[in-house]
């Protein structure tokens, strides 16, 4: 008689990005849960990402008969259990997972609300290093109302230790790591509770999508005008220009006005600009 393995969700990482989620300035949050879900039809992490757990990683799932799934939205860690809630083995309070993720789309720093550093990696984590100070940000859980921000942003020194632990060819290119642990620094942040059963959390990394001011170009008349106020960028819907009280001076009301693609930005100073050529 053969036994069929049965397989439970350990935790879950659900990754969002309004540049793809938001329509024009209806930002994701504020819709109705009908036209969320039209959104999320559409979204796919594969459009700016990939993630991958490290080749460290792959050994632990492997001997604790875990299993890593990707999804749309994300991933999931599934394992082998007992029951609903126990794993076939024992979880050790400090075991720790590691997920790369690579930004596959060049344009992904156009769009995304963050800085980019070439020597720091974002982190999130539910556990915080010893080399980050008291305000080190937690990875978010899926209801909490937080976007990713420059928090998430580790110092060179914890960016170099994360990158040590990786393989030679995992350290290229990496925008940041998820890093799980068992049992976190609080209890929220917990994949299984005192007695070793799971607790299947739901993880979120929500990132906002950029906002710019928007440069109109007229190269025959050799003029340019920008937004008073910088203006969404998503990939679906439209920004209403209006001529009257969008430029100081005012233009002609019968003017019209394009939205900008993510390929043309510019930054001067703290100010981000999408030129427009018109």
């Amino acid at each position: 008689m053969s036994f069929a393995a049965t397989y439970q969700l350990l935790f879950e990482v659900t990754l969002r990005h309004n540049y793809f989620l938001n329509n024009g300035e209806e930002t994701f949050a504020s819709m109705a849960n009908a036209d969320k879900e039209k959104m999320l039809q559409q979204f796919n992490t594969d459009a700016f990402a990939t993630i991958m757990p490290t080749l460290e990683t792959n050994i632990v799932l492997k001997n604790y008969k875990m299993i890593f799934k990707k999804s749309k939205t994300g991933f999931g860690v599934y394992i082998k259990v007992k029951d609903e809630l126990d794993p076939f083995i024992k979880v050790p309070v400090d075991l720790n997972l590691k997920f790369l993720i690579k930004i596959n789309d060049y344009q992904f720093e156009n769009y995304t609300n963050l800085d980019f550093a070439l020597t720091q990696a974002y982190l999130f984590s539910n556990v915080k290093p010893l080399t980050e100070p008291v305000s080190f940000e937690y990875l978010p859980k899926i209801n909490d109302n937080k976007l990713i921000s420059n928090a998430y942003l580790v110092s060179e020194e914890t960016t170099a230790n994360l990158l040590s632990t990786l393989q030679p060819s995992e350290q290229q290119n990496v925008f940041g790591l998820i890093s799980l642990t068992a049992k976190g620094d609080n209890s929220s942040g917990n994949i299984i509770n005192n007695l070793g059963k799971m607790i299947s959390p739901n993880f979120k990394i929500h990132f906002d999508n950029r906002k710019t001011l928007w440069k109109y170009i007229n190269r025959k008349a050799g003029t340019e005008i920008k937004t008073n106020a910088a203006k969404p960028l998503t990939r679906s819907g439209f920004v209403e220009i209006d001529p009257l009280t969008d430029f100081t001076p005012s233009q002609p009301a019968e003017s019209q006005y394009p939205n900008p693609s993510v390929k043309s930005i510019t930054k001067i100073n703290s100010d981000y600009y999408s030129e427009i050529f018109i």
